[in-house]
């Protein structure tokens, strides 16, 4: 490389820290809102464990993500909302660099792109800026695809079993969905090495590379359902749909619509994924069979197969991490092209940001429908402290987060009435209604605040006022 393509290499490569930066910044101001149901739930789990050895041997539920889970315990209940969150932001800031560098070799323009879409992408930028463990999950799905891309390209050195079995660890205590993840990422080298050296060739040398690994995931697997069943309780559920279809089109396209910034509410995101798979080999895309397990195989599979909660947007990250890598290189392949494909992958990549970027403020706007505004009303109504009914359970952890944040003496009453309960919070997700006026337990509440939540993540609430009996 002369002086002059390194002077650019490295200009380019501040262009791409300055992107990170950007989605760094992004991450941090979306995550100053008070936790949301999900997040609440799993820090009053994590101060419940009491220990470390009860984060991995007394929750037992698919809501405790274990890395996740510790670092809440780590922090304490009721800490700074971004503190809280500090390993999604990291992972997902760490995530866009990761993603530019398996960019790289396709070229500079594909590398850009690729930053871009990774930084701003709302479904990305959600999972990175939330107590969950997603963002940390595709950080390890994105290093291993990094290290096997590297590998398939000839260099060996990248072919590093150790490497993908700590991946595979990591990802899997971040999130069980590695075990989705894991599958493409081992059946992606078996395909090209089958079509390069042979059947016998590809299961030998995919055996040899992979072994290691897959046993790591299933003795993570093994140890989670274990520590269920020795408990007494095994692995639970918070809540668990079994397979619908419209639930399963529903959760696909969100997951699709906000991963590229168009979140419309249609049938035409799976139908544009499966055109641009289709096109994607004449089109610059150069992991094709990684996108196919894992864009079209995935979802596939679960719909073959039945599997419940499969209208959550979230469980759909590893397909929507290789979504962004193809996405990258097909735009890149466009615009270093001089005809009608340059247009149209600038007109997608304008749609794709404009769309993302505005997602984004939507979602530092409206955190998460502001799970921390019941408390702030009660606040400047009953600075002292207060007594409060719930409706549901699914309102106590997030109000006990807020409440322990600014340390506002708050007594949240579930299940029994309290003649001197002042307010009553009534939550509810997408689809369900409120009533106007409440009478509970012989007392009549009038509404005196609401939020509605316009993002991706979140509930509804309205908060009730005590008033006399009309």
């Amino acid at each position: 490389m002369t002086g002059g393509d390194q002077g650019a290499n490295r200009r380019w490569w501040w262009a791409i820290y300055a992107i990170v930066l950007a989605g760094l910044a992004v991450r941090f101001v979306c995550s100053l809102g008070d936790l949301w149901f999900d997040e609440a739930w799993s820090a009053a789990q994590a101060r419940d464990a009491l220990t470390p050895i009860g984060v991995f041997t007394g929750i037992n539920h698919d809501n405790n993500h274990h890395i996740n889970s510790l670092w809440m315990q780590f922090v304490g209940f009721g800490a700074w909302p971004p503190l809280v969150r500090l390993i999604s932001i990291l992972s997902s800031t760490a995530a866009i660099l990761v993603a530019a560098k398996i960019a790289e070799p396709r070229g500079r323009i594909t590398m850009a792109i690729t930053a871009l879409l990774f930084a701003f992408s709302p479904m990305l930028v959600t999972m990175g800026s939330e107590a969950r463990g997603y963002a940390s999950m595709s950080l390890a799905m994105l290093v291993a695809i990094l290290f096997i891309d590297r590998w398939l390209a000839g260099d060996l050195s990248y072919r590093r079993p150790t490497t993908f079995a700590l991946c595979f660890f990591l990802g899997a205590f971040s999130q069980l969905t590695m075990i989705f993840a894991a599958v493409a990422l081992v059946g992606w080298p078996f395909f090209v090495l089958w079509k390069r050296n042979g059947f016998q060739a590809a299961v030998i040398e995919t055996f040899k590379t992979f072994i290691v690994p897959v046993l790591v995931l299933i003795g993570v697997l093994a140890f989670v359902l274990l520590a269920g069943k020795l408990a007494g309780t095994g692995f639970r559920f918070g809540r668990y749909d079994p397979f619908d279809l419209m639930m399963f089109l529903n959760g696909t396209t969100t997951a699709i619509g906000y991963t590229i910034g168009v979140p419309w509410k249609d049938i035409w995101p799976i139908v544009l994924v499966l055109v641009l798979l289709v096109l994607a080999p004449r089109s610059g895309a150069s992991r094709i069979a990684l996108y196919r397990l894992a864009i079209f195989g995935f979802p596939f599979m679960l719909a073959v197969l039945h599997a419940g909660n499969v209208g959550h947007a979230r469980y759909y990250m590893p397909a929507l991490i290789p979504l962004l890598l193809m996405l990258g290189e097909m735009i890149g392949f466009g615009l270093e092209k001089a005809d009608w494909r340059r247009i149209v992958a600038a007109i997608g990549l304008a749609v794709m940001l404009v769309g993302s970027l505005w997602c984004d403020y939507v979602l530092a706007v409206d955190q998460r429908g502001d799970p921390g505004g019941p408390v702030r009303t009660m606040m400047a109504l009953a600075p002292q402290g207060t007594k409060m009914l719930l409706d549901r359970d699914t309102g106590q952890a997030a109000i006990d987060v807020a409440a322990a944040r600014r340390k506002y003496k708050l007594e949240a009453i579930l299940g029994r009435c309290d003649p001197q309960a002042r307010f009553l919070l009534i939550d509810r997700f997408l689809g369900e209604t409120f009533p106007q006026n409440v009478d509970r337990c012989g007392i009549h509440f009038v509404p005196i605040a609401e939020h509605r939540m316009r993002s991706l993540s979140g509930t509804d609430w309205n908060l009730y006022e005590r008033r006399p009996l009309p």
